[in-house]
């Protein structure tokens, strides 16, 4: 029963989602982590769940330390290796972002975040066609997909092509009013 306790408290506590404030989730969750009751997989979202707290709080130092033990624990974790990915983006580390998104592209082929991730590294490095392409991928696999269309818009317009840039945008916008936050 103890173990239902501590899932319970995991779950009130430390929930990857913004419904509890990011700094208290940091507590929750590094409270799970040290309880030593969670172990595999249990452990592993706690670690996300605190990874995706340290980033939106702006710590992406522990945040990456955190995915990188996640990574640890299961080296074949697509969403790990997305995760890690954003974060080296986010630093502008953009070697180390592709790399990331290839290889989670390549552990879960229908990972269309990934191939978006891909699709802004090459927009952040002036590679437009190949940006472009990406987010076509990404769109074959999530036709719905508010933040690849998105970003192909963004893309077009450093492009010149103003009409499909537009849209692109408006589409998106129509899936997802808030795509552009």
């Amino acid at each position: 029963m103890a173990h239902a306790r501590a899932e319970t408290a995991l779950d009130a506590r430390c929930t990857g989602k913004p419904d509890v404030a990011w700094d208290a989730q940091i507590a929750g969750c590094t409270e799970a982590i040290a309880s030593g009751k969670f172990t595999g997989k249990d452990l592993a979202k706690a670690l996300t769940y605190r990874a995706q707290a340290y980033a939106q709080t702006g710590d992406l130092d522990r945040s990456l330390a955190d995915i990188e033990q996640v990574i640890r624990l299961d080296p074949n974790d697509a969403f790990a290796v997305g995760a890690r990915g954003d974060i080296n983006l986010v630093k502008k580390d953009y070697d180390h972002a592709l790399a990331d998104y290839s290889k989670a592209a390549a552990l879960a082929p229908d990972f269309d975040l990934a191939l978006i991730g891909r699709g802004i590294v090459f927009l952040a490095t002036g590679k437009y066609d190949n940006a472009v392409a990406e987010f076509d991928s990404a769109l074959r696999l999530q036709p719905a997909s508010a933040a690849a269309l998105y970003w192909r818009g963004i893309t077009k317009r450093q492009q010149g092509d103003a009409a499909g840039s537009e849209a692109d945008i408006v589409a998106a916008k129509k899936i997802d009013p808030h795509v552009d936050r």
